[in-house]
């Protein structure tokens, strides 16, 4: 049976003590939303039915093809079809439904470190005079096939209570391509209701129902649906026992409660009141809170939990990097621990590794399936340095990097290793996102680039050695290190490192700055060199040119950051909004081009800015939830990788640099975008 309230207050959607939230305005088109607190995670098209289910940990294959909530209101099946949003300053997603006399209020809430995933259905009888017997039903679909099984689960009195869906270990986790399952999961399905029972459905799924209950006039009554997961080392029985222990009101309030304050507890510089366009603030609150929620329980980060469900370091760090623009660093330092571990665990700097076991380490170039191997020595090894730079210039803990010395060690180490072997000279990684599937293959074939990575010297792999090894210099000036007479472990070279940041400077401009093409007559850093011949590439790859300014690159010559940003900036298409990645009008936009634009327009104060802005905010390729795909047609639509926390944290960051969030202005009470 429902639990019910008499109590409640006619136009009050309670949570607990708190009434829920403010609803968030979509920000686009229909999207799926993702819900998870680290361990557990769930989510549907934003209609009331979810389709995703994972857990325990976020490495995980999907359980769920499709969950549908519906009510019986006086013997008669009611289906619910409601306008989901996020709710403010919160990660929670909620919809509120009229049936009849009845309010019908679902809310979707993933209490923080918890293994379970939980659905809150509130039933309000708004009649003054009617009362209503009402039950609430679960249609569960599971995915089937092989690896896959489900079965009715009895709870302790043997009474069929729920639904078990299990997945054992010959899946594959990341889009049922990469990393093997490493241990037998599973995900109780149950109401919080001892009374309610569940049965098979003639086409394979399975109806979990509570009991009608009497609702009276101006009553209420809830039940909550547990979504519960779990390894080998827990069964049926234990989940219900603890589903039954749970308090959904309380758990709704502390969940928003600790939502509340995340959000607010960041310096005053870093407020979100400090951006005066609403529709961004919007945008950036919820782009954060997928951020944040792509975050795993051991401290790695998820490219997209409904898809690339693995900690990408490329991904993480730039979602790292729109975390940081908004005050929220402890989860720099939480990774910056958890790649420390995985070296200590594999020996290397993975390309990715999966959240919550140490059993895979996904190296870089996709492991010779859909491109070469590569030089696994570069990019994300630098960008490791990098994220260690940005947390220490945030916060000053210097502890937090001596205790990771020995990796940090090894990812520069290993970068200047190869670059000196090759004349100051480094491949690609070859899983860099402009590169792979979801770019402009076709253009980047014509341009020169066939992915046979072993053909060409990188410019990036270039620009963020520089970037790591300034850094690693100054973080050993801190240690009282001699960087003078540094001995390299890798090859036992001994290095003055303040040489070697010059010879790599050099080398930068040396190979990669041109000044030969009429459209860039004032020069800008191109993105490869052919090892053959020193051929250049004849397209252009424009987040590449901006990699110096946005990653830190020390130039020699400090103008030719701004010369990049200007030789890009024409290829920005004022009437699609949209930047084509190889600078090509009709062709593929990537989620982050947009945002490096913004970041080097603002650092070099162009006004084009504005613009671009204005494009990345209102324009075609923002999603409903406040984040960005992976890639886009030429007409904005986009493709099925959302909620990505690399474009995001690159976008958002974008817009914090905009409205100099975190800036010395943002101390003063009025400021305001240039």
């Amino acid at each position: 049976m429902l639990a019910t309230s008499l109590s409640a207050r006619a136009g009050d959607e309670l949570a607990g003590s708190l009434p829920l939230p403010e609803l968030v305005p979509y920000l686009n088109t229909n999207e799926n939303f993702f819900l998870g607190n680290g361990v557990a995670a769930g989510g549907g098209a934003g209609d009331g039915t979810w389709n995703f289910l994972a857990g325990p940990d976020y490495t995980c294959p999907n359980y769920l093809k499709l969950e549908e909530i519906r009510l019986t209101v006086d013997g008669t099946e009611q289906s619910l079809n409601m306008e989901v949003h996020r709710g403010r300053k919160t990660g929670i997603f909620y919809g509120i439904e009229t049936v009849g006399d009845l309010k019908v209020c679902l809310t979707d809430y993933a209490l923080n470190g918890e293994p379970w995933v939980g659905r809150l259905v509130t039933v309000e009888n708004e009649s003054s005079s009617a009362p209503h017997a009402v039950g609430v039903r679960a249609y569960i679909h599971p995915l089937t096939g092989a690896g896959r099984s489900d079965w009715l689960a009895n709870d302790r009195e043997d009474r069929p209570r729920g639904v078990s869906l299990k997945l054992d270990t010959s899946l594959k986790c990341a889009n049922g391509w990469a990393c093997p399952n490493w241990a037998n999961r599973r995900a109780l399905i149950a109401f919080n209701d001892p009374t309610s029972l569940a049965h098979a459905l003639p086409d394979g799924g399975y109806v979990i129902e509570t009991q009608p209950q009497l609702i009276a006039p101006r009553g209420s009554g809830n039940v909550t649906l547990y979504h519960y997961t779990h390894y080998d080392d827990t069964g049926d029985g234990d989940g219900f026992t603890a589903i039954q222990q749970r308090n959904s009101f309380a758990d709704v309030q502390t969940c928003i409660a600790w939502w509340q304050n995340w959000f607010d507890g960041v310096a005053p510089q870093y407020s979100l009141s400090l951006i005066a366009d609403e529709r961004a603030r919007n945008l950036v609150e919820g782009g954060l809170a997928i951020l944040k929620m792509n975050e795993c329980r051991d401290g790695g980060i998820v490219a997209n939990e409904r898809g690339w469900n693995m900690s990408y370091v490329r991904d993480a760090y730039c979602g790292l990097r729109g975390l940081g623009a908004f005050g929220h660093f402890e989860e720099s330092k939480r990774f910056i621990q958890w790649l420390d571990h995985k070296y200590a665990v594999h020996g290397l700097i993975p390309n990715a590794a999966p959240g919550g076991s140490d059993t895979y380490a996904h190296p870089n170039g996709n492991n010779g399936k859909t491109c070469p191997e590569a030089n696994a020595s570069v990019e994300v090894t630098a960008l490791y340095i990098l994220a260690a730079r940005d947390y220490y210039k945030a916060t000053h803990d210097f502890q937090t990097l001596t205790n990771v010395d020995t990796s940090l060690r090894y990812a520069m180490d290993v970068q200047l290793k190869d670059a000196i072997a090759n004349g100051y000279r480094l491949e690609f990684s070859g899983d860099e996102t402009e590169l792979c599937g979801a770019s402009d293959v076709p253009a980047l074939k014509a341009g020169g680039f066939d992915r046979h990575l072993e053909k060409y010297w990188s410019m990036t792999s270039i620009a963020l050695c520089s970037a790591s090894l300034e850094f690693y210099i100054q973080y050993l000036k801190l240690k009282g290190a001699d960087i003078s007479h540094y001995v390299n472990q890798q090859d036992k070279r001994i290095l003055n490192l303040n040489h070697e940041l010059s010879k790599l400077q050099d080398a930068l401009d040396r190979d990669f700055w041109r000044k030969d093409l009429p459209e860039c007559p004032d020069g800008f850093h191109d993105w490869f060199r052919a090892k053959n011949d020193l051929a250049w590439p004849s397209c252009r790859v424009v987040n590449f040119t901006e990699f110096p300014i946005f990653y830190g690159t020390p130039l020699k010559h400090p103008d030719r950051a701004k010369r990049d940003v200007e030789a890009m900036k024409q290829y920005f298409e004022d009437s699609t909004r949209m930047l084509p990645v190889v600078g090509i009008p009709g062709h593929k936009s990537l989620g982050h081009d947009l945002g490096y634009l913004l970041w080097g327009l603002v650092a070099v104060g162009d006004s084009k800015k504005a613009v671009v802005y204005d494009a990345l905010v209102n324009g075609p390729t923002v999603g409903r939830w406040g984040t960005y795909h992976e890639a886009y047609l030429a007409d904005g639509t986009p493709n099925v990788n959302g909620l990505r926390s690399f474009e995001t944290g690159v976008d958002l960051s974008a817009v914090g640099k905009y409205w100099n969030v975190g800036g010395e202005a943002a101390l003063q009470p009025a400021a305001k975008a240039k």
